[in-house]
């Protein structure tokens, strides 16, 4: 049973390199993964190039 089963992983910065390799790790292992950046254009297409993440969509953020 992969360790991150039945757990949420929220990553900020998902879209610098560090936070996609993060990203791609918690997914591998598992976990539902949360991410966030400034702006949307940076992690759009990071959840389709990630399997098996789900992607469920962009949640706006108020300023």
């Amino acid at each position: 049973m992969p360790r991150f089963t039945d757990r949420t992983v929220i990553i900020t910065g998902a879209a610098g390199a560090l936070g996609v390799g993060t990203v791609r790790r918690f997914a591998a292992a598992d976990a539902r993964v949360v991410i966030g950046a400034r702006q949307r254009e940076q992690v759009t297409d990071l959840p389709s190039s990630t399997p098996p993440v789900k992607r469920t969509g962009p949640l706006p953020c108020h300023r």
